[in-house]
């Protein structure tokens, strides 16, 4: 049985941000051979594993969850420390004292460093630490760091995943690295089983700058059917309650004008045929997931989407619920089957 904790510690300690997704996108290319007929990737580094039917003109499900990670690249070199913009949404506050890891080869690692505020204005103690203003430092003069980090390199956070009081699980890149983790584990659900469908897991790339692998990936593929397996915000104290989404309620089904009301249907009916836990989503625009590109794809595909509460989103220490992901894929594994028993 694939061992959630080991493969989400796997997946979380292993670089990969939006264009960078070499390393990652080879073990989750790995992680899928035992489950699947083919396995390929392409220009943009996505990877996708196929579960042929046997059955001649299959329909084709997709199910899509991005392997990449939001992150930093360096665009300047001052007296050793290495400035820096984002790849992806970050908020600059969770910045200062922060441990990176910047990928050069071999690995560099530092710490982003910032004013103390005892040597701070008071208009300066008073506001957040703008971008601009903090630097990696990686203790290095001025030309060791030239000779070593070429500018342009890729960073990302360095802090390890831990397995907190269970069934909770934290680390960097949970977003979407642990919705991977879900397509894993449905397709070992599925495995023994014979589909009247063409079973498509894509591992997609550049979805926190654009969505772009996913774009590439459902062209390629051009499914019948598609649904986008992503995080969305778990309730925290001091966040608004209507939306976010309890951690261990169960997975998020999506409702909405930009996702298929009969999936988004047939997914809630078997939830509760087969005491799945859910929760509905109500996305009234953009779903800000793989769906968007997916839905409007050559001529079109009936798109939903599948969520897992994540709590701290964007930071080096998300944190997800174990049993929403076990569950998760039971409910994706039970959709797959629906569509072999033709009640779509």
């Amino acid at each position: 049985m694939l061992d959630i904790h080991e493969v989400l510690r796997e997946l979380s300690m292993t670089a990969g941000p939006s264009g960078f997704e070499q390393t990652v996108a080879q073990r989750a290319a790995r992680l899928m051979m035992p489950y699947v007929d083919e396995v390929g990737t392409d220009a943009l580094f996505n990877v996708f594993g196929i579960k042929r039917s046997k059955k001649g003109g299959a329909r084709k499900l997709l199910f899509s969850a991005h392997l990449d990670e939001i992150g930093l690249m360096v665009t300047k070199i001052e007296d050793g420390f290495l400035r820096f913009r984002t790849i992806g949404g970050i908020d600059p506050r969770i910045l200062p004292a922060k441990e990176i890891k910047v990928l050069t080869d071999p690995p560099v690692f530092g710490v982003i460093g910032a004013l103390p505020p005892h040597l701070q204005t008071k208009d300066e103690n008073k506001k957040p630490i703008p971008l601009e203003k903090l630097s990696i430092d990686v203790g290095m003069t001025q030309e060791e760091a030239e000779k070593l980090i070429p500018i342009g390199t890729p960073a990302v956070f360095a802090e390890k995943a831990v397995e907190l009081q269970p069934p909770y699980f934290s680390g960097k890149a949970m977003d979407d690295r642990a919705c991977f983790v879900i397509l894993l584990r449905m397709l070992e659900l599925l495995k023994d089983e014979e589909l009247d469908v063409d079973l498509i897991v894509q591992a997609s790339s550049q979805e926190e700058v654009g969505a772009r692998g996913a774009t590439v990936g459902a062209f390629r593929h051009n499914p019948d059917y598609a649904i986008a397996v992503d995080v969305t915000h778990g309730q925290t104290p001091d966040a608004p309650k209507d939306r976010t989404f309890k951690l261990g309620g169960g997975a998020c089904i999506s409702m909405g004008p930009n996702t298929n009301r009969k999936l988004a249907k047939t997914l809630i009916k078997l939830a509760k045929a087969n005491e799945i836990p859910w929760q509905p989503e109500v996305m009234e625009g953009r779903t800000g997931t793989d769906a968007w590109p997916m839905q409007v794809t050559q001529k079109g595909v009936a798109t939903a989407v599948v969520s897992l509460p994540l709590k701290y989103m964007h930071t080096p220490a998300e944190v997800i619920n174990t049993d929403d992901l076990e569950n998760a894929a039971k409910l994706l594994s039970e959709f797959a089957k629906c569509l072999e028993r033709g009640e779509l």
